[in-house]
């Protein structure tokens, strides 16, 4: 299992590499591990329960549910705004998480990103169940909880 770092740094740097490139949202598959060109959030924390991943083009997180991954796992169809107990970033991007929609600065995790490539228990920013938007670095972009890409 991987070592968790700092949340201010491993935040700052996820976001901006995400957009750049991002493939369109569909379907991911069933297994458990985060697609590349993804953003995953678990469920549960550790990495467990139903999965859902997202690309920039996929709805905002009040429209994105947990239904990737095989379907017994535990979170199942539930919604991601403030339901994610873990995130692995996939994207090869910086990744920026917050408590608050809109990607409102005084709520960000961390104050940093989240580096392409790691992955994190929400708990250890104290955001178990608490993000509601993220940004990827470098596209004045945010999806959170109101927002469609559609």
């Amino acid at each position: 299992m991987p070592k968790t770092a700092t949340v201010g740094a491993v935040l700052a740097l996820g976001a901006s590499a995400f957009l750049a490139g991002a493939p369109a949202g569909s379907a991911s598959g069933s297994g458990t591990t985060c697609p590349s060109g993804r953003v995953c959030f678990y469920f549960n924390s550790v990495f467990q329960g139903a999965r859902a991943d997202d690309a920039y083009t996929d709805a905002g997180m009040g429209n994105e549910l947990f239904t990737d991954g095989p379907t017994v796992r535990n979170g199942w169809g539930v919604h991601i705004n403030n339901n994610a107990a873990s995130v692995m970033n996939n994207s090869g991007h910086i990744l920026y998480l917050y408590t608050e929609p809109n990607c409102d600065a005084r709520s960000m995790v961390g104050g940093g990103g989240l580096f392409p490539g790691t992955r994190y228990n929400l708990s250890a920013f104290n955001a178990k169940n608490d993000i509601s938007s993220l940004h990827i670095a470098g596209t004045g972009d945010c999806i959170h909880r109101d927002h469609s890409w559609a």
